[in-house]
């Protein structure tokens, strides 16, 4: 009995630092890096190229002193400023903002969709993006990924 609590200790301890891929077969160690004072992109995952683009899901941690609603008040000028069109948005709690959005220029429009969570000093923005072609095929792939994501 005690070597098989060694063994899912060890397991624990492994699954941890690591990052587990079963469909494309394989684990990697995580790159982990302290949160600072500079936004950081700690993980990019992208599925399979079509159309010139490979679909993709990040995570950035945003040092961000303000509150939900100010980043809110940021992000959508910023959208405003470049021209990209607000598809939906929630606010499913006080630290949380899901937003759909796209940007429609005709030379490469891309789909997104983002949700920011504050935690402590920081706003982690977990966004997947592809082509515009492409998002009825991956969003619903896209958006579990997002989903999924929790600050810890």
């Amino acid at each position: 009995m005690k070597r098989v609590l060694l063994l899912l200790t060890l397991a624990a301890a492994t699954s941890a630092s690591a990052l587990d891929f079963p469909l494309s077969g394989f684990q990697i160690k995580a790159l982990d890096v302290a949160k600072g004072s500079t936004p950081t992109s700690p993980l990019v995952m992208c599925l399979p190229p079509s159309d010139g683009f490979a679909p993709n899901v990040n995570v950035t941690i945003q040092p961000f002193p303000g509150t939900l609603g100010d980043y809110i008040t940021v992000s959508k000028d910023e959208f405003a400023q470049v021209k990209w069109n607000v598809v939906a948005e929630s606010r499913p709690d006080d630290k949380t903002w899901t937003v759909e959005y796209a940007d429609p220029s005709p030379e490469n429009p891309l789909h997104f969709y983002a949700r920011a969570v504050t935690s402590g000093k920081y706003v982690y923005l977990v966004t997947a993006t592809a082509k515009e072609s492409q998002w009825k095929t991956v969003e619903s792939q896209l958006r579990q990924c997002v989903d999924s994501f929790k600050a810890k």
